[in-house]
């Protein structure tokens, strides 16, 4: 238990950092220059060790394997699917997407080239995306599909919280009127269902089949 434990705090921990990157910017404890360059490389590559180290296991919600791998994917696809529902806002005026390129220039330092700072801004936006859910899934401890789909949702809008309460939306410019909290909450419960369907379904599949494999 004490192992499993362990193991879950250290994959919940490493995934953390891609969130704490941009944190220590809004707070004033780095930069995420200094953050990107310097502090996220290891942990990412520890957290691909583990998951190749553990490949040949069982595959279920025990496994880190199942969640870095199954997490990452999920958390991709979801951000994608949050990108896309507010992808018509976007294209009606709504400033959702500026802080894409904000982060190209935090990390990079610098304003050009501007394809690399765009660049950049969305790989680490997707980052964020697949800590979300390699993070959740070290947390979670069954396998049950509803269990999955409605964490993955409340954990979806407990960031969104997060994200409001800090100085986010102040420091990149953001206006916080009600169409921007409905807008950005709307998108955040998106992005939860999208995973919380992707990791009940997988998972849940895993749950099923390993039984059978032994």
């Amino acid at each position: 238990m004490s192992r499993n434990l362990l193991s879950r705090s250290l994959v919940f921990g490493l995934a953390f950092l891609s969130f704490a990157c941009l944190l220590g910017q809004l707070y004033g404890f780095w930069t995420m220059r200094w953050f990107a360059c310097w502090i996220l490389p290891p942990p990412t590559l520890i957290l691909i060790a583990i998951a190749y180290l553990n490949r040949r296991k069982p595959a279920g919600i025990t496994n880190p394997h199942t969640w870095i791998v199954q997490g990452a994917i999920g958390g991709v696809v979801a951000a994608i699917a949050y990108d896309l529902f507010r992808l018509p806002f976007v294209l009606n005026g709504a400033p959702l997407f500026k802080v894409f390129p904000a982060f190209g220039r935090l990390i990079l330092g610098s304003n050009e080239p501007a394809w690399l700072v765009q660049l950049l801004g969305w790989a680490y936006h997707f980052s964020n995306g697949a800590a979300l859910g390699v993070m959740l899934l070290a947390a979670m401890t069954t396998a049950r599909p509803k269990v999955l789909f409605s964490g993955a949702v409340a954990w979806a809008l407990v960031i969104e919280a997060m994200l409001l309460l800090s100085p986010y939306a102040a420091f990149f410019g953001l206006k916080m009127d009600a169409r921007f909290i409905v807008l950005t909450a709307s998108a955040h419960l998106v992005f939860g269902i999208i995973l919380g369907a992707w990791l009940a379904r997988k998972i849940g599949c895993m749950r099923r089949i390993v039984p059978a494999l032994k």
